[in-house]
């Protein structure tokens, strides 16, 4: 029996399942101290979103990854 971690509307993946909230919170924890290291080093707007660009697609690539295998 297959359990459902996430309902898909549309593009968007809502977490109904407690492991597709913890999933989810694990997410952003992760990409917190990443963009204050990232802000707290970077010289530029630009310099901080190309360096963020690069964990938060990776982020989310995985994110959504897992939220289409568990949901309905």
């Amino acid at each position: 029996m297959k359990q459902i971690w996430f309902k898909k509307t549309g593009w968007i993946y809502i977490p109904v399942h407690p492991l597709g909230f913890l999933v989810t919170i694990l997410a952003l924890v992760f990409m917190v101290p990443i963009v204050l290291t990232i802000d707290r080093h970077a010289h530029s707007v630009t310099d901080e979103l190309y360096q963020i660009f690069v964990y938060a697609t990776c982020t989310i690539f995985w994110w959504t990854c897992v939220a289409d295998k568990t949901s309905d």
